[in-house]
């Protein structure tokens, strides 16, 4: 389903104790599939509770570059999602970031 040039990478914080995702899994989670080279995001998923959440953050994300578009997603995140999850959100991005850029400076399998 994904190319070889692609890597996983999951992002994750703490919500606030108020919010059903903390009861229901005790952190938030974002999964962002992204091309190793270009920092582009080919697809998105998140351990929200409803499906309309899950595919307003995917809006957000596909299409942006993790190595690039960091200051705008945040931008967007604070502009447009508007729930208990917003600041995990935008945690989980820089996590994701974090471990996307950790991924592309280590070693690749296969002597590629």
């Amino acid at each position: 389903m994904y190319a070889e040039n692609t890597v996983l990478v999951v992002g994750q914080a703490k919500p606030s104790r108020e919010d059903a995702i903390y009861n229901l899994h005790g952190e938030f989670y974002i999964s962002l599939v992204v091309e190793r080279d270009t920092g582009r995001i080919l697809d998105v998923d998140c351990n929200t509770i409803l499906s309309v959440t899950k595919n307003f953050v995917a809006s957000m994300f596909v299409g942006k570059n993790l190595r690039t578009d960091t200051e705008v997603l945040e931008r967007e995140i604070k502009e447009r999602y508007f729930a208990l999850t917003q600041k995990p959100l935008i945690a989980c991005m820089k996590d994701a970031y974090n471990r996307y850029m950790m991924a592309c400076q280590g070693p690749r399998q296969g002597g590629r």
